[in-house]
């Protein structure tokens, strides 16, 4: 079996889930320590594990679309959708939710409350990393509610575009598409530093077109070449190597704490060194360093990350209320604050994917009430909930992440009816897989 036949029979790609749980670990790091900015990247950890997210999400999603569209000629958009929709969304609105209830109660009066209720309409729409700032409010505080979910607005926007280009375009051209939208990506964040908090409606709608993540696209750029076979030999001179992995880690660490100056250079650069990483890992799944990614405890906490991500400030606000309340009223040492606060996000996230997230999780597997899924009536064993489970990006990882086999995620993307959905995209060729090839091609 040559390498690439070996990665594509691949059912689980265990070190992702390790790389997650360093993922969350740098977010938790840079929200639980008072560092004072800087031009060292290290202080600005939580945008390497978010970085980090990114191009596994981009890795990952395309990964499993081109399989299915390998295996089936075509793209079950619905049934993505499903998915997506039942892994992201009812955890995501459940702690808007909560955030709602704790502001109405404990800030109401502030004016970081009072901007968290005007811009209540974005976080609802996913549309708050195109319209809700980090920015000075009106009680002279650098203060913005629920501002760390810019990134899953930017996930979801990728979800709801990324798949129908990938079909209309066919992958050769989209991945094109994809090189133009990082170009304008690093030419307007380098020419306009201003975006970040956009003074007219020129700088808005040159933030909303620059918010398509680059890392994203690295990641899709990955899943791309590792899916064809010449790609892929070309990729395993450099992945693939006993060596591939550790020259991958210490570019990576590089990155996130030795770079000068914190750049857009740098986050491209950034973004580079964890595809390389990410590709060391997944072409070679026991490689020197799967001692500690596949570590069961480590793998554990990605598969609960994307809990961890939106749970954890809340776990940070009850852990420094709960030192307060002892006569803390100063915690010096932010391990002390990072240990337990990041305890304390693990422990909530846990009951959450274990009562709330799985039984939800389930239902990819039973026909929805609008015509989706299939194994009517038969609950699915662990192994299916798994591998069915939607694939997540930033602070939003899963368990579901490593599985790429096709068999089961395909099983819950069959439409119940026999008349299809009426969102299937079916190969304008209408041929199966023999014509895939010939598709990426053109």
């Amino acid at each position: 079996m040559s390498p690439w036949q070996g990665f594509q029979s691949l059912k689980r790609l265990g070190s992702l889930d390790g790389l997650r749980a360093l993922a969350i670990a740098g977010v938790l790091w840079q929200h639980c320590t008072p560092v004072a900015a800087s031009s060292n990247p290290f202080t600005n950890a939580g945008a390497s594990g978010v970085s980090l997210f990114f191009v596994l999400s981009g890795f990952l999603i395309t990964t499993l679309l081109l399989r299915e569209w390998r295996s089936k000629g075509s793209i079950d958009l619905s049934a993505f959708y499903w998915r997506r929709t039942l892994r992201i969304l009812p955890l995501y609105y459940a702690t808007l939710a909560v955030y709602c209830v704790l502001v109405a109660v404990f800030d109401r009066h502030s004016a970081a409350g009072r901007d968290f209720f005007s811009n209540l309409p974005y976080f609802l729409t996913y549309t708050n990393n195109w319209f809700v700032d980090l920015a000075v409010n009106a009680d002279g505080e650098l203060r913005t509610i629920f501002i760390f979910a810019w990134t899953l607005a930017t996930e979801e926007q990728f979800y709801l575009f990324w798949p129908p280009i990938l079909f209309l375009l066919a992958p050769k051209r989209a991945f094109w598409l994809l090189a133009g939208i990082v170009a304008i990506d690093v030419v307007v964040a380098s020419s306009f530093t201003s975006l970040e908090v956009p003074a007219n409606g020129a700088e808005r709608m040159l933030k909303i077109i620059a918010s398509f993540s680059s890392e994203i696209a690295f990641g899709c750029a990955l899943g791309g070449i590792l899916h064809e076979r010449r790609s892929f030999a070309l990729a395993w001179g450099l992945l693939g190597q006993w060596w591939s992995i550790w020259i991958a880690a210490a570019l990576s660490i590089w990155m996130v704490m030795g770079w000068p100056e914190a750049t857009v250079g740098w986050r491209v650069a950034q973004a580079a060194a964890f595809t390389m990483l990410i590709g060391a890992a997944v072409v070679k799944p026991r490689h020197g360093l799967s001692w500690l990614l596949d570590w069961r405890p480590l793998a554990r906490i990605g598969v609960v990350s994307y809990g961890m991500y939106l749970l954890h400030m809340l776990a940070i606000h009850a852990t420094e209320m709960g030192f307060g309340l002892i006569g803390w009223t100063e915690v010096n040492s932010p391990w002390l604050l990072l240990l337990t606060a990041g305890l304390a996000t693990w422990v909530i996230a846990e009951l959450s994917f274990r009562w709330f997230e799985s039984p939800i999780l389930a239902l990819k597997s039973r026909p929805a009430w609008f015509g989706l899924g299939a194994h009517a009536g038969r609950r699915p064993n662990a192994a299916e909930t798994d591998r069915s489970s939607s694939l997540p990006g930033a602070g939003e990882p899963s368990e579901a992440q490593s599985a790429l086999t096709m068999s089961s995620d395909q099983a819950v993307s069959r439409p119940a009816s026999p008349g299809g959905d009426g969102m299937r995209l079916t190969s304008p060729r209408k041929a199966a897989a023999r014509s895939f090839s010939r598709r990426m091609a053109s």
